[in-house]
């Protein structure tokens, strides 16, 4: 049996003190206002440079209206606007029109080796020297589909005299030609 006293002390709630500091001291002060200048700098200074390596949610592919017009990109972009099912696509990234002189010589020079086993290649051949070298682009986009969602294209034209020839992706021309279009070239 206990006694009463005993009971009284058992029953009492333990008071146990929590480690740490309730940020009243002058290190906790500190520490605190540290944290809030550095999360103000990263805001300030750190987050312009993450938006500019991070790919962007794309910039509206405009028809016209460019402080330095391109006529290329402007009829890239009408194509764009007639042909794209999105009223708003959006444009991530764009590579300036080339004039492809050492793709077209290396295809030339296939064609007429191909035209000297095959006679039906020269015709072939006299179209790519009557054409002459190919003026290319490629342009990254992102426009909606049926369904609403984003889809993000990387599409390569062809231009002749400011008319406008998508390249598939899946020929072998599209797949030589993107190496005059690096993913790491700067932008213009």
């Amino acid at each position: 049996m206990r006694t009463i006293e005993t009971l009284n002390e058992a029953e009492r709630p333990v008071v146990r003190r929590r480690r740490g500091s309730d940020g009243s001291s002058l290190r906790d002060r500190v520490v605190i206002t540290a944290t809030v200048i550095g999360v103000i700098a990263f805001v300030l200074v750190g987050l312009p440079y993450l938006k500019h390596d991070v790919p962007p949610e794309g910039r509206r592919v405009s028809v016209t209206g460019d402080i330095r017009s391109d006529p290329d990109r402007d009829a890239v972009r009408n194509w764009l606007h007639a042909n794209c099912r999105d009223p708003h696509p959006r444009e991530i990234r764009w590579w300036p029109a080339r004039t492809l002189d050492e793709f077209y010589r290396q295809q030339l020079i296939s064609a007429k080796e191909a035209a000297e086993d095959d006679p039906e290649f020269y015709d072939y051949v006299e179209q790519l020297e009557h054409d002459g070298p190919e003026r290319v682009c490629r342009l990254k986009y992102r426009a909606r589909n049926e369904v609403g969602a984003a889809v993000q294209f990387d599409q390569m034209f062809t231009l002749y005299n400011g008319r406008v020839r998508p390249i598939r992706n899946d020929s072998s021309g599209a797949r030589a030609m993107r190496k005059y279009f690096p993913e790491d070239a700067a932008d213009p």
